[in-house]
């Protein structure tokens, strides 16, 4: 007789400290992109533990030439896992999905970003909650259905996949295009340890905006053409846009409770800009990179035409001798279907573990990876698994980190979804 989910989440209990030296292992692995070194390396931590439990192995990589269009400094191969699994008797399929890469280091930390210290039963270390903590859920989920001899409801592609925090081209779209996505997706982010659920992400576009104009001795800027001096009114023009866009509504509620609406929003940022190279010599060029998080409800298309009309009345005031704008999409926005039966098996999972009877559905603000398999394969089956929360996890921020039990309730939850 198969165990039951009790004696299940007994052994998950028991392989906590399993669990948490993985987590610590995947954290050390240094996959910061810019630029995305080291994927390899995490995948020959965690390739030999799919193999144990009898997956087929192939490393797939983007080819240099899809690569091209990444305007950033990436370096390396971009190689991504693709572990196989079929179990008799199934006849449809899942993919889940893991990003290897992860965020730099902003700010100053109290903790090593790369450790996995663990402090007041909290795990802190970079990508512990987007993604590597649930990578290593996952994988420890399926050691203990190996273990357990518990069947998966589906045979299984699972991939670890390069460059989601930086988009554009990342490695599940190319998988995803090159027919390795089968099935429904479990993707192991886009979700919490709190009773709620993501409906979506937006679509996000960087703009770099260049001013260029002519150095000369700041002594004599009378020859020169002031190229920082001259982005001034197309950053004005920019921020009169800021406030139109951020206005819009989507018809989709927000995760935030402290955004300006309970609808989510456009958002709208100048992020970086970079100009001159010395005090005593008048700038001949300025670069501005404009962050826009689009809604589902806007037009990608529209969103690049105001931002090029926005730009092109500054650069009517300017005294720029050219004004250029390079568009960097990165991400599509994506929207998930609420009430497939993938969703309602999460609720089962979570009701399981957690004791949720409800759900809060919200829209999340960032944006991920299922908008390029959605772009490839026309789909909106996706379900999501995290061991985050949003009020207090701080992905992408200082101190990164999830609680202990969270991660270990998260196991649970994956051995439930895929098994029972």
């Amino acid at each position: 007789m198969p165990p039951t989910f009790e004696e299940a989440c007994k052994r998950v209990d028991e392989r906590r400290d399993d669990l948490i030296a993985l987590v610590r292992q995947a954290v050390a692995v240094n996959t910061v992109v810019p630029p995305g070194l080291n994927y390899e390396v995490l995948i020959d931590l965690m390739e030999p533990r799919y193999r144990a439990m009898g997956f087929s192995i192939q490393r797939v990589t983007v080819p240099q030439e899809k690569l091209a269009i990444i305007p950033w400094p990436i370096q390396g191969p971009r190689v991504n896992l693709v572990a196989t699994r079929q179990w008799p008797g199934n006849r449809d399929w899942v993919t889940t999905y893991a990003h290897m890469d992860v965020v730099p280091i902003e700010e100053a930390w109290q903790h090593d970003p790369f450790a996995g210290e663990i402090v007041a039963e909290r795990i802190y270390g970079r990508g512990v909650a987007d993604m590597k903590g649930s990578m290593c859920a996952l994988v420890i989920a399926l050691e203990i259905m190996h273990e357990l001899g518990l069947t998966c409801h589906w045979d299984m592609v699972s991939t670890l996949c390069t460059d989601e925090e930086i988009g554009i081209y990342p490695g599940i779209g190319y998988l995803a295009e090159e027919g390795y996505v089968k099935g429904h997706v479990l993707t192991l982010e886009s979700a919490s340890q709190d009773p709620v659920e993501t409906m979506g992400g937006n679509g996000m576009i960087d703009f770099i905006v260049t001013t260029r104009g002519r150095s000369s001795h700041s002594g004599r800027n009378h020859k020169g053409v002031n190229a920082v001096e001259a982005m001034v009114p197309v950053m004005e023009e920019l921020l009169k846009l800021k406030e139109i866009a951020e206005r819009r509504e989507s018809r989709f509620p927000t995760a935030d409770p402290d955004a300006p609406s309970k609808f989510m929003t456009p958002k709208f940022n100048l992020d970086m800009i970079q100009g001159g190279n010395k005090s005593n010599i008048v700038p001949a060029t300025c670069s501005l990179v404009v962050n826009r998080r689009f809604i589902p409800d806007e037009n990608a298309e529209d969103v690049i035409n105001e931002f090029q009309a926005a730009v092109e009345r500054g650069r009517v005031r300017s005294k720029a001798l050219s004004v250029d704008v390079q568009v960097v999409f990165a991400y599509p926005a994506v929207t998930y279907d609420m009430e497939s039966p993938y969703m309602l098996k999460k609720r089962e999972a979570m009701r399981a573990v957690k004791g949720y009877t409800e759900f809060q559905r919200n829209f999340g603000g960032g944006s991920n990876d299922m908008s390029f398999v959605q772009r490839a394969l026309n789909t909106d089956q996706f379900v999501g698994f995290s061991p985050s929360r949003m009020a207090e996890s701080n992905a992408h921020g200082a101190d990164e980190s999830v609680r202990v039990a969270d991660l270990v309730d998260e196991v649970k939850e994956l051995v439930h979804y895929l098994a029972y």
